[in-house]
């Protein structure tokens, strides 16, 4: 997982973002294949809000289930 300075100059921007990451992984992580996955958040990612951005990440774990 990588979320850079470039995604958000703001740190708990940056961590929320991570947490989402981690959360829906979580939660989606028995019907993924055993693989590792790496997740670069673009700069758009900050702009959205907590729901849309756990939507955004259900539908890139759909395309691995």
């Amino acid at each position: 997982m990588a979320v850079s300075r470039r995604v958000s100059g703001r740190a708990v921007v940056r961590n929320r973002i991570r947490r989402q990451i981690r959360e829906t992984f979580r939660l989606n992580r028995p019907r993924l294949a055993r693989m590792d996955y790496v997740v670069l958040a673009q700069p758009s990612a900050a702009e959205l809000d907590r729901a849309a951005l756990r939507t955004a990440l259900e539908q890139l774990w759909q395309r691995f289930i």
